[in-house]
């Protein structure tokens, strides 16, 4: 009787330990996204100094939400600009380290804008508010 309880035990803890694990997994939102992320109209993420994109492609007229997600430990931002001399700043998002952030980014009139990583200014591209 007392080995029975001993298997009960032991497959009870298994069985906790399997649920606990699919638990975890399940609250992920998926590689690069981490949990408790909200969902956001366009997304880049940083990875070895660089963005996984070199071009985003945005709604003309209309306030939008960016999501960064810095996989490296160096920090990162995305900042906006009419062009790319970086002179004229059209939005410049918060400088974040290994974690991730959702911008709202005001409405852009339709055209061409720079954006790029104000820390890693080799960092960059091309947003179109279309």
């Amino acid at each position: 009787m007392r080995e029975h309880r001993w298997r009960w035990s032991r497959t009870s803890f298994f069985l906790a330990l399997v649920v606990l694990l699919a638990a975890c997994t399940a609250s992920t939102a998926g590689p690069g996204q981490p949990s408790g992320v909200t969902d956001a109209d366009v997304a880049i993420t940083s990875r070895d100094l660089k963005f996984d994109v070199a071009t985003l492609t945005v709604p003309a007229d209309s306030q939008f939400s960016l999501r960064l997600t810095n996989l490296d430990a160096a920090p990162h931002n995305v900042a906006i600009y009419r062009d790319s001399s970086a002179s004229d700043d059209v939005f410049v998002g918060d400088v974040i380290t290994s974690s991730s952030i959702v911008y709202q980014v005001p409405a852009l009139e339709a055209g061409s804008y720079f954006f790029r990583c104000d820390v890693h200014p080799d960092m960059n591209g091309t947003l179109v508010a279309g």
